[in-house]
């Protein structure tokens, strides 16, 4: 379920969810064409694995080709929207 007052997803072709538990391991991703279904996967994935030391969850978007990261979370951090200090 999300956050009433979470700003929306922006459109795209693709919305990807990418965990890795710990840095550089092997990713694992899924992809929807809905953002309120990726969204829904993100949180789920922080809900069940957030605390796991090293752990990354990211949430991307895709469009042309190109991934976007919008929010990441660690369980070092918490979720940082998308900007310089986001690690791909």
């Amino acid at each position: 379920m999300t956050d009433p007052d979470e700003t929306p997803l922006p459109d795209a072709e693709e919305y990807h969810v990418v965990v890795r538990f710990r840095p550089g391991g092997p990713p694992v991703t899924g992809t929807w064409t809905s953002g309120a279904t990726a969204l829904e996967k993100y949180r789920r994935w922080i809900g069940s694995h957030g605390s796991t030391p090293g752990i990354t969850v990211t949430l991307e978007t895709e469009i042309g080709g190109v991934r976007t990261t919008v929010k990441q979370w660690t369980a070092e951090h918490g979720e940082r929207p998308a900007g310089p200090n986001i690690t791909p």
